[in-house]
């Protein structure tokens, strides 16, 4: 799910940030693998299509860039980083990671059942991901299928 270049302008202006073609060039390249990628793979990528040439420093600080404001997701055991596919809303992002195929699903009914305060004096903050790593069904078939 592709989000349109006026939605996604609307994002940054909203949270008082500026739109550079360093940070729609990286994003693109992102949505377009539409998997996990490391920050590395993504700088090859970008440099391999763009005529410009990223280092992996601007790499870094423009995915920080998204992170912060939620469109993508840093997932922390793999080092790795995907767009969001949930309409980039704030809310707690909830991912199952197969260790296995390195899929990456995110699921919405989880996060709204997240979003109920965890006490009366805790307010949770915007955009944080849950990470849940075990194996995907075709994996586990795969290795049902294996055994003797």
């Amino acid at each position: 799910m592709a989000i349109d270049k006026v939605k996604l302008a609307e994002k940054i202006s909203s949270a008082g940030k500026t739109v550079t073609p360093q940070r729609i060039t990286i994003f693109r390249a992102l949505e377009l693998v539409g998997e996990p990628i490391t920050a590395y793979e993504l700088r090859d990528l970008t440099n391999s299509r763009s005529d410009e040439s990223f280092n992996i420093s601007t790499i870094y600080r423009v995915l920080d860039f998204w992170v912060e404001l939620g469109l993508i997701h840093k997932i922390e055991s793999a080092n790795k980083f995907v767009v969001c596919k949930d309409e980039y809303r704030d809310h707690i992002h909830v991912l199952q990671h197969c260790t296995s195929c390195q899929k990456i699903e995110e699921h919405r009914e989880i996060s709204r059942l997240l979003k109920m305060p965890l006490s009366s004096t805790f307010k949770a903050h915007k955009n944080q991901v849950i990470e849940i790593q075990g194996q995907c069904g075709n994996c586990q078939d795969l290795i049902t299928n294996l055994k003797p």
